[in-house]
Protein backbone atom coordinates (compact mmCIF):
# COMPACT_ATOMS: atom_id res chain seq x y z
CA UNK A 1 0.00 0.00 0.00
CA UNK A 2 1.72 3.29 -1.00
CA UNK A 3 2.04 5.84 1.17
CA UNK A 4 0.53 9.59 1.47
CA UNK A 5 3.14 12.01 1.51
CA UNK A 6 2.78 14.20 3.96
CA UNK A 7 2.35 17.63 3.38
CA UNK A 8 3.73 20.78 5.14
CA UNK A 9 1.18 23.31 6.07
CA UNK A 10 1.24 26.82 4.27
CA UNK A 11 3.35 29.00 5.99
CA UNK A 12 1.74 32.00 7.76
CA UNK A 13 2.77 35.34 6.67
CA UNK A 14 4.38 36.02 10.00
CA UNK A 15 6.80 32.74 9.20
CA UNK A 16 7.26 33.77 5.72
CA UNK A 17 8.26 37.76 7.05
CA UNK A 18 10.31 35.95 9.23
CA UNK A 19 12.19 33.77 7.03
CA UNK A 20 12.95 36.65 4.79
CA UNK A 21 14.51 38.39 7.68
CA UNK A 22 16.65 35.48 8.24
CA UNK A 23 17.48 35.42 4.72
CA UNK A 24 18.16 39.53 4.17
CA UNK A 25 20.59 39.16 8.09
CA UNK A 26 22.41 36.61 6.51
CA UNK A 27 23.06 38.15 3.06
CA UNK A 28 23.92 41.09 4.96
CA UNK A 29 26.40 39.42 7.36
CA UNK A 30 28.38 38.21 4.06
CA UNK A 31 28.54 41.68 2.46
CA UNK A 32 29.59 42.82 5.74
CA UNK A 33 32.50 40.31 5.76
CA UNK A 34 32.90 41.07 2.15
CA UNK A 35 33.42 44.66 2.52
CA UNK A 36 35.63 44.24 6.03
CA UNK A 37 38.13 41.74 3.68
CA UNK A 38 38.50 44.95 1.10
CA UNK A 39 38.63 47.62 3.90
CA UNK A 40 41.83 46.20 5.19
CA UNK A 41 43.46 45.89 2.36
CA UNK A 42 42.77 49.49 0.91
CA UNK A 43 44.52 52.84 1.42
CA UNK A 44 43.54 56.49 1.80
CA UNK A 45 40.59 57.53 0.48
CA UNK A 46 39.01 54.23 -0.57
CA UNK A 47 39.69 52.82 2.95
CA UNK A 48 37.44 55.42 4.36
CA UNK A 49 34.86 54.72 1.95
CA UNK A 50 35.10 51.03 2.60
CA UNK A 51 34.88 51.85 6.36
CA UNK A 52 31.81 54.08 6.29
CA UNK A 53 29.85 51.25 4.13
CA UNK A 54 31.06 48.85 6.70
CA UNK A 55 29.69 51.18 9.45
CA UNK A 56 26.12 51.22 7.58
CA UNK A 57 26.04 47.37 6.73
CA UNK A 58 26.62 46.82 10.50
CA UNK A 59 24.19 49.56 11.29
CA UNK A 60 21.62 47.69 8.98
CA UNK A 61 22.54 44.00 10.72
CA UNK A 62 22.59 44.96 14.41
CA UNK A 63 18.73 46.31 13.52
CA UNK A 64 17.19 43.81 11.35
CA UNK A 65 19.13 41.61 14.75
CA UNK A 66 16.91 43.63 16.70
CA UNK A 67 13.96 43.55 14.70
CA UNK A 68 14.04 39.65 14.43
CA UNK A 69 14.53 39.11 18.46
CA UNK A 70 11.34 41.33 18.82
CA UNK A 71 9.81 39.46 16.41
CA UNK A 72 10.89 36.22 18.21
CA UNK A 73 9.83 37.54 21.50
CA UNK A 74 6.12 39.06 19.90
CA UNK A 75 5.66 35.20 18.76
CA UNK A 76 6.72 33.20 22.17
CA UNK A 77 4.44 35.98 24.05
CA UNK A 78 1.44 35.10 21.86
CA UNK A 79 2.51 31.24 21.87
CA UNK A 80 2.47 31.49 25.84
CA UNK A 81 -1.01 33.32 25.91
CA UNK A 82 -2.62 30.95 23.53
CA UNK A 83 -1.25 27.81 25.72
CA UNK A 84 -2.78 29.56 28.53
CA UNK A 85 -6.21 30.81 27.39
CA UNK A 86 -6.37 26.61 25.38
CA UNK A 87 -5.58 25.11 29.15
CA UNK A 88 -8.22 27.33 30.48
CA UNK A 89 -11.45 26.60 28.08
CA UNK A 90 -9.80 22.66 28.09
CA UNK A 91 -10.23 23.05 31.87
CA UNK A 92 -14.06 24.53 31.78
CA UNK A 93 -14.98 21.93 29.16
CA UNK A 94 -13.47 19.17 31.61
CA UNK A 95 -15.70 20.25 34.07
CA UNK A 96 -19.23 21.34 31.41
CA UNK A 97 -18.16 17.03 30.48
CA UNK A 98 -18.24 16.11 34.02
CA UNK A 99 -21.24 17.43 35.55
CA UNK A 100 -22.74 16.35 32.61
CA UNK A 101 -21.97 13.24 33.43
CA UNK A 102 -23.19 13.40 36.80
CA UNK A 103 -26.23 15.24 35.56
CA UNK A 104 -26.95 12.37 33.49
CA UNK A 105 -26.13 9.80 35.91
CA UNK A 106 -28.23 11.11 38.56
CA UNK A 107 -31.24 10.97 36.36
CA UNK A 108 -31.10 7.82 35.50
CA UNK A 109 -30.39 6.14 38.96
CA UNK A 110 -33.76 8.49 39.64
CA UNK A 111 -35.28 6.51 36.53
CA UNK A 112 -34.29 3.52 37.26
CA UNK A 113 -35.77 3.76 41.10
CA UNK A 114 -39.51 4.30 39.73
Amino acid sequence: MAERSKRRPARSAAQTQLKQLETRLAHLESQLKTLRAEASGSVGAARAKLESLERRAADQITRAQTTLKESLDSIARTLAASKETMGFKADRLTRAVRAGVRAGTRAYRRRARR
